[in-house]
Order: structure tokens, then C-alpha cells, then sequence
């Protein structure tokens, strides 16, 4: 556990206007992830480090003038949350791995963000009644099975996600693109309340910090950062949610999207991405087909009387990575995918439904398990 200290110094760099993420990274290799050793360090030899603006070492040189941690750390606690670096055990582990990861994220809520099953469902404010169900379906149903349900807390298709996902009474996730104490827009005050009672409301934003064109675009590349796999449901062709569904293709993401009517232009976001290689999805089913699984798997996994719960594994890489795991013991994502020879973006999917029927599980050490003897 980070000594509060270290604690403070990563808020601190997270808050500096000119220290964005990849600024960050450079400092960070640059000082042997050492974070206070990039506070002690010169002006001079600040700007001397490769992709370090001379505006970010003076930010940096001169923190004080810029960002007052005391008051930021009153307002967290008052506000009953935390921030969280990219060290924390808790920070999600696919975002930890993308390119341009948030120094760290203000957290308000419970949930356990080390868990690899989200599920990201992104659409546009100005959504059809048809969009607004099937989002609030999906969910819903998503959620009822495990999975969390990642959203930008927007009106219309985000807002519906949230609201499926917790009436299945399932777990769900707001990333906000604004500071964690600014609510945008002011009409889902009562959902972010509800959000962070039985999920987790997220910004890497420092507290204050108000929505605008710009933060909303970086706040999207969590949305896509955090999770495996990318819904969009009706989408402009310029669409905010567009930008998210690049985003998580950049990032290898599994991209799926909802077909609508041909002459209805919220739908021609979600045509272009079936045309240009997007899973079409318009059931659970198609969802889970995309998952490598079927409905009925995850129902004989519900089963009880069965002996031995690898018999009935039907897809051969499921039992290969279960049987590999019973026999050789707890071992890590990136082992456990070499050993293996499957991508990880391939494996995560699958250790997430085995999870969900105990079949497999992730220990204190994020080590992954078998759970059948």
C-alpha cells in the first residue's frame, strides 16, 4: 500500500493542467518509476527528458501555484471517496495497460475495479424509444449474469445502460467527464447516487473541474480503456460514441453495435461499424455467441448434479484453460495467456463466464485458479 506521501505526489501530477498521461509515462520511465524523485529534479533537466514541455517542467517545478493538495483531500473526504494510481490493486488491470492510462482515478463507491468482466454500452443522448430498451435490456441482463455494465452517465442510451444494469441488481459503472463532485448533466443527480451505492462513479478529472467539448473525448478512452468489450447502440456517424468505438478498436477491443432503420440517422454510426467490421448484434444471444458462448452453456453451468463441472464444458479452449489451471495450479493473466499461446484479449472473455459458474477464480494475489479440486 502507497505511504499517503506518495499518495499525495500522484494527485498532485494528476491534477497539473500541463502533466497529461503520456507526460507522465516519459517522467515516469525517465526516474525508474520513482515519483518523488521528479519533484527534486531540476527545471532544467526536466525539459531535458524526450516529450516533456517546457510549460509542463515549470508546472511541475512550481506545483504549489497551480494545485492546492490539502483542499483537494478535505473535499475527498467530505465527499466520501478516494483516488486511486495506477499501483493501487484496485485499479482496473486492462486500462492499466493502454498507452495513455490515467496517472490514477477518483473513485466514489465500492466496487471492486480489479475485476476484468465490463462491459461498456455507449449510444446517443438523442435516443429512440427502440434504443432506449434495447440498452436498458442488454443490461439489465448483462448485469444479472456478472457482468458490469460501463457507461458515461449522459442522457439517453448511457443513462438507460445505468438504469438496466441496476434493476437487475447488478453493478454498473458511470465515468464521468467532469470532476467527481461536478454531476453533468444535473438530471441524473438521483443516478449517480443510485450509481455509487451499487457500483462506482470514476474520473480522472480533478475535483471541480467542470464538462466541456474537450473532457468528454477523454473521458470516452476509459469508457473503452476499462473494458473487453464495446456496445454501441444508435449512433450518428459523428457521434460521440463513435469516438469511443475507434478508441477501443485502437486499443483491441471487441467491438459490437445495433442495427437500426436504414433511413433513420441515429442508426448510421452502428451501419458503418457492422460495414467495416463490427459484430452485428440485435439479441443476448448474438451478445453472448460473441462471447464464445451460447445460452444454454452458461445454463448447464447452473446445473448442480453434475460431477465434475469440466465435463460439461462444450467449447475445447474453456476446458483447455480449466484444465490447465487444475492441473498446474495459480498462475497470472499474462502466464496464463503465454502458456497458453491465446491472446489476452481472447482469454479474459472466457475467464470471465468461468468465474460466473465457479468454475475458476482470481485470488487476493490476481492470480487466476481452478475451483473443482
Amino acid at each position: 500500500m502507497e505511504g499517503e506521501e506518495e499518495l499525495i505526489l500522484w494527485i498532485i501530477l494528476n491534477a497539473l493542467p500541463e502533466v497529461g498521461p503520456v507526460t507522465f509515462r516519459r517522467l515516469k520511465e525517465r526516474f525508474n518509476g520513482k515519483i518523488r524523485r521528479i519533484f527534486s529534479a531540476s527545471y532544467e533537466e526536466l525539459v531535458s527528458i524526450g516529450g516533456v514541455s517546457r510549460a509542463a517542467a515549470e508546472h511541475i517545478a512550481h506545483w504549489e501555484q497551480y494545485f492546492d493538495w490539502k483542499q483537494e483531500q478535505r473535499r475527498l473526504t467530505t465527499m466520501g471517496a478516494k483516488f486511486i494510481t495506477q499501483k493501487d490493486k484496485n485499479y482496473p488491470p486492462l486500462l492499466r495497460e493502454i498507452y495513455d492510462a490515467p496517472v490514477g482515478l477518483y473513485v466514489k463507491g465500492n466496487l471492486d475495479l480489479s475485476r476484468n468482466n465490463c462491459i461498456a454500452m455507449v449510444g446517443t443522448r438523442k435516443a429512440t424509444v427502440y434504443g432506449l430498451q434495447i440498452a436498458r435490456d442488454f443490461a439489465r441482463e448483462l448485469a444479472s449474469l456478472g457482468f458490469i455494465i460501463v457507461s458515461g452517465m449522459a442522457l439517453g442510451i448511457d443513462k438507460a445502460a445505468h438504469e438496466g444494469a441496476l434493476s437487475g441488481e447488478g453493478k454498473t459503472v458511470a465515468v464521468l467527464g467532469s470532476g467527481l463532485d461536478v454531476i453533468y448533466p444535473h438530471e441524473n443527480r438521483t443516478l449517480y447516487g443510485k450509481i455509487a451505492e451499487n457500483g462506482s462513479v470514476l474520473s480522472e478529472f480533478p475535483l471541480g473541474k467542470e464538462a466541456d467539448r474537450v473532457t468528454f473525448p477523454i473521458r470516452n478512452r476509459i469508457i473503452a480503456g476499462i473494458c473487453s468489450h464495446l456496445i454501441v447502440i444508435e449512433s450518428d456517424c459523428s457521434g460521440g460514441s463513435m469516438i469511443s468505438a475507434n478508441i477501443a478498436n485502437e486499443y483491441g477491443r471487441h467491438i459490437m453495435a445495433v442495427p437500426g432503420r436504414t433511413d433513420q440517422r441515429m442508426s448510421q454510426g452502428c451501419h458503418d461499424l457492422i460495414r467495416n467490421g463490427a459484430t452485428l448484434v440485435s439479441c443476448m444471444d448474438h451478445i453472448l455467441q460473441e462471447l464464445a458462448y451460447s445460452r444454454q452453456q452458461l445454463l448447464n453451468f447452473t446445473e448442480r448434479n453434475v460431477t465434475d463441472p469440466l465435463v460439461s464444458l462444450q467449447d475445447p479452449v474453456e476446458r483447455k484453460i480449466a484444465s490447465f489451471l487444475r492441473e498446474k495450479g495459480a498462475i497470472d493473466l499474462d502466464g496464463l495467456s503465454a502458456e497458453l499461446e491465446i491472446p489476452i484479449q481472447h482469454l479474459i472473455p472466457r475467464l470471465q463466464l468461468l468465474e460466473l459458474r465457479n468454475i475458476v477464480q482470481e485470488n487476493r494475489e490476481g492470480r487466476y485458479e481452478c475451483c473443482c479440486g
